[in-house]
């Protein structure tokens, strides 16, 4: 079965983005099913936390418990290979670079106005419920992820929850990266209860002020399900990657970048944007064969038949607006002058460009969070970052002679609102 293939104008750019994202998960509906499960987690506590991940992972932690003790996020650490232990502290030194780096953005102090002292302060969050996928794969970097970011902060409470196998086990490198994390509180429950847990709290997990992190379908509605009463950072459901090329030799490239994102998962989005016929021509006529060098190729194909897709344009401005359109999690700018597109996508949780940078590399090991809106929400925000751990609250003082100056400015705003009350107070406050 090949993929959806497009013909694109810029006149008919956003009906064709609307066809292509109908696969998107239907948030709605996924909603209204998973909403029992948050109310009876809500009511029963661990007793139900207890029940469903016997129903749904076929694990009875009736005798080891929620928690994962730290003698077992421990022994896991000295268990992985020193390899990959050093991998992931690699992976961990960068994300904190970047997130400390974000961190001093936030945070200045101006005199401005010839007198008025404004001062921008970023205090951290006091806890976070980070949530850790699993099942098919295990991601030891999404631990990261969520994490450091949250250490770098300062706040002071970081409960993980991470779905376990069928013997009660959590991944050793999921718990290796907690480890490395410096994360202590964490608990072997996933899916929708694990976030009902972190939004109303049971008898063994506390509430926290905000979720955050990456899930399937019925874990982001479940995100948002409990939205009204906990911050979360974003829907961030299954992966989506839009690639933009124009080069024919550079399908090789294509197709790597398009098997690597679509073996996430079945409901991956990928697809190849490009106003190129004969490139379009071969990643459809490559892929078939050209994903059998991968190991989870059944993954692949099935997400490339199902969800994938190939958009031919007829300009680069029908294709600059076919992809703001669909706003993907992933864009992946693999052209001879990448920059120039890349400073008119505008709508992509994160832009990776040239061939050299694969979005793999964004994925684990540049320092970029890989947490990133789906489902267009990259049209209102972008991928997880410190603003997501802290609050910001301006101080402002104001000199008498400041005061003086701007409060003829005050007195005419605030009449033209009816509030004399306000024009009195800056007035007193200049004399």
């Amino acid at each position: 079965m090949s993929p959806r293939l497009f013909q694109v104008s810029e006149s008919d750019a956003e009906e064709v983005a609307r066809e292509i994202t109908t696969r998107r998960p239907d948030y709605r509906g996924l909603i209204q099913s998973i909403t029992p499960i948050v109310a009876d987690v809500r009511r029963r506590g661990d007793e139900a936390l207890l029940e469903y991940t016997r129903q749904f992972n076929g694990a009875d932690l009736s005798s080891i418990g929620l928690r994962i003790e730290r003698r077992e996020i421990d022994a896991a650490c000295r268990e992985v290979s020193p390899r990959l232990r050093r991998a992931l502290e690699k992976m961990a030194e960068n994300i904190k670079t970047v997130a400390r780096l974000q961190l001093s953005r936030l945070r200045f102090s101006r005199r401005l106005y010839g007198g008025v002292e404004i001062a921008l302060h970023a205090y951290p969050l006091q806890s976070v419920g980070c949530y850790i996928p699993g099942g098919v794969a295990a991601y030891p970097s999404t631990a990261l992820m969520t994490t450091i970011p949250a250490k770098v902060a300062g706040v002071k409470r970081i409960a993980v929850c991470t779905p376990p196998n069928n013997k009660g086990e959590v991944s050793k490198p999921v718990l290796a990266a907690l480890k490395i994390a410096g994360v202590e509180e964490a608990y072997r429950v996933g899916g929708p209860q694990a976030i009902a847990a972190l939004a109303y709290g049971t008898e063994t997990i506390k509430p926290v002020a905000k979720i955050i992190g990456p899930g399937g379908g019925y874990v982001t509605a479940a995100k948002l399900a409990v939205s009204n009463d906990v911050a979360i950072d974003m829907p961030a459901g299954p992966t989506e990657l839009v690639i933009y090329s124009d080069d024919e030799k550079l399908a090789e490239d294509v197709m790597y970048e398009l098997c690597a994102q679509a073996e996430h998962s079945t409901d991956t989005l990928v697809g190849l944007v490009t106003t190129d016929e004969r490139l379009a021509t071969a990643v459809l006529e490559g892929m078939e064969v050209f994903m059998n060098r991968f190991e989870r190729r059944e993954i692949i194909s099935k997400s490339w038949s199902e969800s994938g897709f190939v958009a031919i344009c007829k300009s680069r401005e029908a294709a600059v607006r076919l992809i703001n359109e669909i706003a993907p999690e992933h864009v992946s700018i693999i052209s001879k002058n990448p920059s120039r597109m890349a400073d008119m996508v505008t709508s992509a949780g994160l832009v990776s460009l040239g061939a050299h940078t694969s979005t793999a590399l964004c994925d684990y090991i540049v320092g970029v969070n890989h947490v990133l809106p789906t489902s267009g929400y990259a049209k209102l925000r972008g991928g997880l970052g410190i603003l997501d751990y802290v609050r910001l609250v301006f101080r402002v003082r104001a000199s008498r002679r400041s005061a003086r100056s701007l409060a003829r400015y005050v007195e005419e705003l605030a009449l033209a609102e009816g509030l004399p009350g306000h024009a009195l107070a800056a007035r007193r406050v200049g004399e």
